[in-house]
């Protein structure tokens, strides 16, 4: 008598021959993401994957073999169930389904690997939430749809691409126990998801999208900051420190591989000219123009070095002649110098915008003092006269010709986050408050100095358009778009903020990621 947990061989001959795939992918990032605490830890257990990873195809092999006082260790739990990677779970078959995942141990791509591993374990969390919801709802796979599952999975295939009997007759009991366990679980949590997406919207919700998105304000910024600090004390402080902003006319070959860079240099050596060297070795963007970076300042070429005392260097060579490779932030690079030093000329605005951004970089508490002492007349100025205000502090303004109150940051709505180009009036607007109050004020309103990272926004609303028609149409269509889609995200969302949900994912990545290496290490 066949098992009535594993599939039969009939009706086969029009079964499609697909392979397994993963259940879902990935929620949608948010973003802007902030640098949260677990947002460093992630960049740190990155950074000393380099470290760790040794014996990487042992690591896969421990994977696939963990006993059970291993899988004891879960990566988190949702409402009690651990999220642990099983043969055959979701958190594994996702693993083993990614081909970038094998990958990342052949190339040493660890932060590849790092990402597999916590999309695999994303869709781990979001099968476990969703499908205790299915058992809930009473949501139950008959075993014959179970076994069409598993018969077009191809999981038993043959060479021929059809069911093959010896093929499932050559599979362990307890592989075909497991297989029809994964079946039997995806059909219930597949028909949540479907059901969630194939929610029909309300006409009365799709034009309250639509109205909300057409209701626009055009708006007008400026930004006071490093660059309000007056011209004379800027000349006076280059002055002071003129071999700082002394420039070079200067080319280079620039590499991200020391190799490289000394084969370039020893091409030169041996008679290759500039500009073919340039053409074969050089990675950056100036490589498009023989090399040429034109004049730059002292300082600014002293930023890019790893040793400020190679500087000497450029600046002692010869007009025509090359530097050794020299070892800079991005990797290496050549330097050729094409005309003598040049001083600086303070009469000049582009040179004093280069020493008011030398000062903000290297003394701002210099920069700070000063915006703190103008900042609140300079906004005041700004209520009577917008332009005046602007330029009294050497600012340019900025213009806005359509944006909505997007404070939830939605796909259907255009915030400030799409137009602003510049992105200080968009910066402060994420306080709730600011933005309220800028796209609740009358027509002619200027805010007070609002604080950003990059100094302080003035705004003025320039116009109101409560009924702005090209924005409201493209809203009611992305709504019929993207409405079901939206659901299952919002769902997705809702799990991985809800309090059943504890994530132990970074802590558990670490202790394997150790325990693997030290095991590897012993092996070898």
């Amino acid at each position: 008598m066949a098992d009535k947990n594993v599939p039969s061989a009939e009706n086969t001959n029009e079964k499609k021959n697909v392979a397994l795939k993963e259940v879902e992918t990935k929620p949608k990032k948010a973003k802007g993401e902030p640098w949260t605490a677990k947002r460093i830890l992630t960049t740190v257990i990155i950074a000393i994957l380099a470290l760790l990873m040794v014996g990487s195809l042992y690591y896969i092999i421990v994977l696939v073999n963990q006993d059970k006082s291993e899988k004891a260790n879960a990566w988190g739990t949702y409402d009690g169930t651990p999220i642990t990677i099983e043969n055959n779970n979701v958190f594994y078959n996702t693993l083993m389904s990614d081909s970038n995942f094998q990958n990342a141990y052949l190339t040493g791509d660890y932060n590849t690997l790092f990402s597999s591993y916590y999309n695999a374990y994303q869709q781990q969390v979001l099968y476990t939430a969703i499908s205790a919801e299915a058992k809930e709802a009473g949501i139950r796979a008959p075993q014959t749809l179970v076994n069409d599952l598993i018969i077009s999975s191809g999981v038993y295939n043959g060479d021929d691409g059809k069911f093959s009997e010896e093929v499932f007759n050559n599979t362990s009991e307890a592989s075909r126990i497991l297989v029809n366990n994964y079946y039997a679980g995806l059909y219930p949590y597949q028909t949540v998801l479907t059901d969630i997406g194939s929610a029909i919207v309300s006409d009365q919700e799709k034009e309250f999208v639509a109205q909300t998105a057409g209701k626009t304000r055009s708006l007008e910024y400026f930004t006071i900051d490093y660059n309000a600090y007056p011209n004379d004390l800027a000349a006076e402080y280059g002055q002071a420190n003129a071999d700082l902003f002394k420039s070079l006319d200067i080319s280079t070959i620039s590499n991200s591989s020391e190799d490289q860079v000394k084969a370039a240099y020893e091409a030169l050596n041996s008679g290759s000219a500039w500009n073919d060297t340039v053409s074969l070795y050089s990675q950056d963007s100036y490589a498009s123009n023989n090399g040429a970076v034109g004049n730059v300042m002292l300082f600014a070429i002293a930023s890019s070095l790893s040793d400020s005392a190679d500087l000497d260097k450029i600046v002692a060579t010869e007009v025509g002649s090359y530097t050794e490779p020299i070892k800079v932030s991005y990797g290496w690079a050549i330097y050729r110098v094409d005309t003598g030093i040049l001083p600086a000329d303070f009469t000049n605005e582009s040179t004093l915008a280069s020493v008011k951004y030398y000062i903000n970089t290297n003394e701002a508490e210099t920069i700070n003092a000063y915006v703190q002492s103008i900042v609140d007349t300079t906004a005041e100025l700004a209520k009577t006269d917008f332009e005046a205000a602007a330029e009294s502090c050497n600012a340019t303004i900025v213009t806005i010709n359509a944006a909505s109150d997007n404070i939830g940051e939605s796909q259907y709505i255009q915030g400030l986050d799409s137009v602003d180009t510049v992105g200080n009036l968009s910066a402060a607007a994420k306080d709730e408050g600011i933005s309220r109050e800028i796209f609740t004020a009358d027509e002619g309103y200027v805010t007070s100095a609002m604080s950003t990272d990059n100094g302080y926004v003035v705004a003025k609303v320039t116009g109101i358009n409560d009924s702005n028609a090209s924005l409201s149409s493209l809203a009611r269509t992305f709504y019929n778009y993207y409405s079901g889609t939206q659901a299952v995200y919002d769902k997705f969302y809702a799990i991985f903020a809800s309090e059943k949900f504890t994530d132990n994912f970074y802590s558990q990545f670490l202790t394997q990621l150790f325990s693997s290496s030290t095991s590897s290490t012993s092996s070898n």
